[in-house]
C-alpha cells in the first residue's frame, strides 16, 4: 500500500512538472522572475544593500531560487529561497571592504555579480563599487511614465543622490513657457539666462545651454564641432563626450512638438510636449517631459507620456572631453 501511495505522489509530481513546463513553453521570452533594481552602486563606505527577487505569477508553479555571489568579498543572505506565485523575498547584499587574500585584496573600485538563479532561468545583478553615473541605456522597455527623477548634489562618490517618485502633472505649465522654433539645419538653440544666473551641474557653474532637438541638452557646444578619428562615436560614447543631460531620444528637427523654456525665479524649466520619438517619427505615439535647474544645484527630470519602445540613452554625463565612456561605468537602473 505504501508503495502505490508512493508512487501515486511520484505520478502527482510528474505531471505537475509537465504541466509547468508546458505552460512555460507556451509563454516564450516571458521571464519568471523579475530584479530589482537591476544594477547595485555601492557608494563610498557603504555596506550593506538589498534587491528583490519576484515571481511575475505566470504560473502557479513554487520556483526554487539560488543566490550566489561571483566574488568572495560579497556575501548575501539568503542563498535559496522557494516563491509562490506573486511572492518576493528581499536579498541583503554584504560588501565586506576589509577582505583581503594572500593572492589578491580588495580594490579600490570592484566589480561583481549576484547571480540569480532557478531551473529556468538565469539572472546576474551587476555590483560595484564605481560611481553611478546615472545612465541607463534602453532598448524599449521604457519605466519612465510620470516619474520625476530628483538630482540633489551632495558629498557621495556618485556626486548627486536620486530620488524617484510618482507624479500626474508638471509643476510649471508650458503655457507659461517660450517656444523654442528650430530653423533648417539648426539641431540646437542657444539659451544664455538673464540676470546674472548660472546652472550648477557637476560643480562647475553654466549661463549658457544648448537645447538639441533630438533630446539632450549640453553645458559646451562640443558635439556638433567634435568628430572621433575612424568610427563613428557610439550613442554613449557621444553621451560622455560633453557636459550633457540626455533626456529621451527624440526628434524634433522639424518642429513637429513643442519645446519651450522658462526662467523663472529660482529655476530654469525647459519643457517637451507632444515631440516625436527618434527614428519612430511617424507614429501617433508622443513623448511629454520636462526638466528643472533649480539654481541651488538640483536637477528635476519629469516624465508624463512617453514611448515605452524608444531606445536610446538617458542619464547625466559630466563630460569626459573624449569619445570614450568612462572606464569604470556600469549602467545604472534610473527607476528601481
Amino acid at each position: 500500500m505504501d508503495v502505490v501511495q508512493t508512487l501515486l505522489q511520484v505520478f502527482a509530481f510528474i505531471l505537475q512538472l509537465i504541466r509547468f513546463i508546458l505552460v512555460i513553453i507556451s509563454l516564450p521570452n516571458v521571464e519568471q522572475l523579475q530584479i530589482t533594481p537591476k544594477t547595485m552602486h555601492f557608494s563610498n563606505e557603504e555596506e550593506v544593500r538589498t534587491f528583490e527577487v519576484i515571481h511575475r505569477g505566470w504560473t502557479d508553479t513554487k520556483i526554487a531560487v539560488t543566490i550566489t555571489p561571483s566574488k568572495p568579498w560579497l556575501e548575501v543572505t539568503p542563498n535559496e529561497v522557494m516563491l509562490g506565485k506573486n511572492d518576493k523575498v528581499t536579498v541583503q547584499v554584504y560588501l565586506n571592504r576589509q577582505y583581503s587574500h594572500t593572492e589578491k585584496s580588495y580594490p579600490d573600485f570592484a566589480t561583481a555579480k549576484v547571480n540569480i538563479n532557478s531551473f529556468f532561468e538565469r539572472h546576474s545583478l551587476r555590483v560595484t563599487t564605481a560611481p553611478d553615473y546615472y545612465t541607463e541605456t534602453f532598448d524599449k522597455n521604457i519605466d519612465l511614465p510620470y516619474k520625476s527623477l530628483s538630482f540633489v548634489p551632495d558629498n557621495s562618490i556618485n556626486f548627486y543622490k536620486l530620488t524617484v517618485k510618482d507624479i500626474s502633472d508638471f509643476r510649471t505649465k508650458p503655457e507659461v513657457q517660450n517656444p523654442i522654433t528650430y530653423l533648417p539645419l539648426q539641431y540646437t538653440y542657444k539659451l544664455t539666462l538673464a540676470d546674472n544666473k548660472k546652472i550648477l551641474f557637476y560643480g562647475q557653474s553654466y549661463d549658457t545651454l544648448y537645447i538639441s532637438c533630438f533630446g539632450w541638452i549640453e553645458f559646451e557646444n562640443l558635439s556638433t564641432s567634435n568628430t572621433k578619428r575612424g568610427n563613428k562615436p557610439t550613442p554613449l560614447e557621444q553621451h560622455f563626450y560633453a557636459p550633457r543631460i540626455s533626456l529621451f531620444p527624440i526628434n524634433n528637427i522639424n518642429n513637429a512638438g513643442t519645446i519651450s523654456f522658462a526662467q523663472l525665479q529660482n529655476r530654469l524649466v525647459i519643457t517637451y510636449e507632444n515631440v516625436p520619438t527618434y527614428q519612430n517619427e511617424l507614429s501617433d505615439v508622443r513623448n511629454t517631459f520636462q526638466i528643472e535647474f533649480y539654481f541651488t544645484g538640483r536637477i528635476d527630470i519629469n516624465y508624463l507620456t512617453v514611448d515605452k519602445n524608444a531606445s536610446g540613452i538617458i542619464g547625466l554625463s559630466y563630460g569626459t572631453g573624449e569619445f570614450k565612456e568612462p572606464s569604470s561605468f556600469l549602467p545604472s537602473d534610473l527607476v528601481p
